[in-house]
């Protein structure tokens, strides 16, 4: 019986390795040197939109919180028909804090837009108003938000019975 000449492939000669050694590296070196400035040109442009996106995302979230607020205030108001079995009205006394002062309109604090201050922003101001504008605040702050950094403040300043 006769042998059948083998099917392996030659492996590649020594001189095959060493110029593929060599030129791929360069090839590769070459294209990324060419790729460079159009890849530079699209990293501002990259950037900016992520920074419109960014934007964009703080607007529409800021517009659903808006939105949250004023669905829960319109829930929460005295609905125009009583006849309903299911409306409870809301309590005839208002808010009362622990010294028995009701508590202030937000709208008539010393600080404005109080509600959308943080509670840093809001702390840092203190110092700055007079003993009566500090208890409405106090005042304002154990009726609704109980916020433990304000009410801290309070204290330190000597608002707090």
């Amino acid at each position: 019986m006769t042998t059948a000449p083998s099917s392996r492939p030659e492996p590649p000669s020594l001189g095959r390795l060493v110029e593929l050694a060599l030129t791929v590296p360069l090839e590769v070196g070459v294209r990324v040197v060419e790729a460079v400035p159009a890849v530079v040109d699209k990293l501002p442009g990259a950037a900016h939109r992520v920074h419109q996106e960014i934007v964009l995302a703080r607007f529409i979230g800021r517009l659903a919180v808006d939105q949250g607020v004023r669905e829960i205030r319109s829930r929460l108001a005295p609905s125009s028909d009583e006849d309903d079995a299911d409306v409870v009205p809301p309590p005839s006394e208002p808010v009362v804090s622990p010294d028995s002062s009701v508590a202030p309109d937000v709208d008539t604090l010393a600080l404005a837009d109080y509600d959308h201050l943080s509670s840093a922003q809001i702390v840092a101001k203190l110092d700055s108003l007079d003993a009566a504008e500090l208890a409405a605040i106090e005042r304002y702050e154990l009726a609704n938000r109980h916020r433990r950094t304000i009410l801290g403040k309070l204290e330190q300043l000597g608002v707090s019975p």
